[in-house]
């Protein structure tokens, strides 16, 4: 789903919360640290009470899973599998208004096919690579490489040509769940404190559509 915003600088309790949940996260390189530890790592910080609730992680089962690996031609790696089993339906905030999760995620190597086409691109995706990402139709990421924790890259329309942004899918999740965390622990605290002004007092709105075309002033 879609959400614009208009906000105003405010701090909440909260920030401190995603502080605490961010500093369990492990580091690269810890010795005892897999990729897969990594992404339950990273998962569980999410719970933070604003991004996300413990039971708002919604996994995958696996059926579902099979589902999306026969959706494309590459394997799921090791570690983008491990994402799914555990958020494959949702993380709350997580990457709200883009397309990453069960079942959204069905289809985007043939839109990322027919975005590359529209724009007569001269390059094409490998059937190695897996389009995992997707964002209004014009913005599309994708894992390329073998092994359990591939390579990341993306597209967006107007490019020449993709690029790697992120040497592994952990790289990749780290970095949007450390800014997304920020992201919301300031939104989530501006809306509901504006929420509680009359209507000709509010500086923040957050509208969001929904498939059948209506749109609610919500998170």
């Amino acid at each position: 789903m879609q959400f614009w915003k208009k906000a105003k600088q405010g701090e909440s309790q909260r920030e401190s919360e995603s502080a605490m949940a961010a500093s369990a996260t492990p580091p690269h390189g810890a010795a005892d640290t897999s990729s897969e530890a990594l992404v339950r790592a990273l998962v569980t910080s999410l719970a933070d009470g604003t991004t996300a609730t413990a039971d708002g992680l919604r996994g995958l089962s696996a059926d579902q899973l099979d589902e999306i690996e026969r959706d494309q031609p590459a394997p799921l790696a090791a570690a983008y599998a491990c994402f799914l089993r555990l958020v494959g339906d949702g993380a709350g905030h997580f990457f709200q208004g883009s397309d990453v999760f069960y079942p959204h995620v069905i289809g985007l190597r043939e839109a990322a096919d027919e975005l590359l086409s529209e724009n007569q691109e001269p390059f094409r995706l490998h059937t190695s690579d897996r389009v995992i990402f997707m964002h209004q139709g014009y913005q599309f990421e994708f894992l390329r490489g073998d092994g359990p924790d591939p390579e990341v890259w993306t597209y967006s329309e107007g490019d020449a040509e993709p690029s790697r942004v992120y040497i592994r899918f952990t790289d990749w999740l780290e970095a949007n769940v450390r800014q997304e965390r920020e992201a919301w622990a300031r939104l989530v605290p501006w809306y509901e404190a504006e929420q509680q002004k009359p209507s000709d007092e509010r500086r923040v709105y957050f509208y969001r559509h929904h498939p059948d075309g209506s749109v609610t002033d919500e998170l």
